[in-house]
């Protein structure tokens, strides 16, 4: 073999090592940083995840009812029946009736 052959063939060698040595390590920082990008996006989404729940939590303790017949109680003077002061009977005919008037009215 020439001298210039073999040294024709180290450098190929070694380009391709180094060229496969860099796509190595750019695939790796890549994977890292989208890793990093991945913990980072659902550390945001559990912040919001919690704040929605906490809105949750004070919509609930606004809408009680203990709360809103206390308030109605106190500051309004409502007070609440002991009973039913009116029962509605309905037959299943009239209910048929009205569904099949409001189909009419909206087919």
């Amino acid at each position: 073999m020439k001298k210039g052959s073999s040294l024709k063939s180290f450098i190929v060698i070694i380009t391709a090592v180094a060229i496969l040595l860099f796509t190595y390590v750019a695939t790796v920082t890549e994977i890292k940083r989208m890793n990093r990008l991945k913990i980072s996006k659902q550390d945001s989404l559990n912040v919001k995840l919690n704040l929605a729940e906490g809105k949750m939590v004070e919509i609930q303790k606004w809408t009680a009812e203990d709360r809103i017949v206390v308030y109605a109680q106190d500051s309004i003077g409502l007070i609440r029946p002991s009973d039913n002061l009116e029962t509605i009977s309905v037959s299943k005919d009239q209910i048929k009736q009205v569904e099949k008037l409001l189909s009419q009215k909206y087919d």
